[in-house]
């Protein structure tokens, strides 16, 4: 089994828990991720699906959420906003009980029962973390800060514990479905949005490039990305306005305007509603914390 962190873009921190992920790689594995909120991208986890017809769909976990599913990560999970925040933890079942027969007899934990309890139906389950979930995926969480092989591996266990607990399992969520043209839609939407901040194409415009409506263009986006356009946008420029603040020695109105306000006084409006403060004030917050 392995538990892995991603609290930004780039690779992801890994931890090996218990004896190695699986003992085949062609084994079919499980994977478990939670969602954590944050100041501008929670981000999403895309899940593909089959229909009885062969039709491939998508579905989406945001914020929040914890998902189970057999789909192997390597070749079925993507991540729309190239960014999220939270854990994912793989296993294979088997090779977990093979490898770590003291541990499961010791705790009674007999993995092959997620099947039966998350996969009766099909095969990724989507649900809103319990308080008691949260709480042990928090304190995993914070276990990377500060990493402790041992509390790591409680956490795990005790998390294992729950998910095979038949009385606790959670209401799974009513997900909307999207076809894979609308998914991709979606995704070139975002990148002619997001190719140049300092533009603001119409979705009207966009929608008529793909032959749809500008309500379904909104509807598939917020399903992929899980914010409606504006909300995307809006934190997008924030975010990279924090970066400029923090790594460049632009001016405010230069990072304003490089970042798509015109006005800067509306510029610091919308990041001091984001960051507690002024971008003045946040740049020289992050030189103090340098010195």
């Amino acid at each position: 089994m392995n538990s892995q962190r991603r609290k930004k873009r780039g690779m992801p921190e890994n931890h090996p828990l218990f004896s190695s992920v699986c003992g085949d790689a062609e084994a079919s594995l499980f994977f478990c991720t939670f969602f954590r909120g944050s100041p501008c991208f929670a981000g999403s986890l895309e899940l593909s699906e089959c229909t009885y017809s062969g039709e491939e769909q998508k579905q989406q976990a945001k914020e929040k959420d914890f998902c189970i599913s057999r789909q192997t990560s390597q070749s079925e999970s993507y991540f729309p906003t190239k960014y999220y925040h939270g854990i994912t933890m793989y296993f294979d079942p088997d090779f977990f009980t093979e490898a770590n027969s003291n541990v499961d007899n010791l705790f009674n934990l007999n993995l092959s029962q997620l099947s039966e309890i998350y996969f009766e139906k099909k095969d990724t389950y989507i649900a809103e973390a319990s308080s008691e979930m949260g709480k042990i995926l928090e304190n995993l969480w914070q276990l990377y800060e500060t990493p402790s092989p041992f509390h790591m591996k409680l956490c795990v266990l005790e998390l294992l514990h729950l998910l095979l607990d038949a009385g606790n399992v959670v209401q799974e969520k009513t997900l909307t479905f999207y076809t894979s043209i609308q998914v991709e839609i979606a995704k070139k939407a975002e990148q002619i949005l997001t190719a140049d901040l300092k533009q603001h194409i119409p979705m009207k415009q966009i929608a008529q490039q793909f032959g749809v409506s500008e309500t379904s263009l909104k509807n598939y986006f917020r399903g992929v990305y899980g914010k409606n356009v504006s909300d995307y946008l809006r934190d997008l420029r924030m975010s990279m306005a924090e970066k400029l603040l923090t790594e460049t020695t632009l001016s405010i109105s230069e990072i304003a305007a490089q970042i798509g306000y015109t006005k800067q006084g509306k510029f610091a409006e919308v990041f001091r509603q984001q960051f507690q403060m002024n971008p003045l004030e946040y740049r020289r917050s992050k030189k103090l914390k340098n010195i």
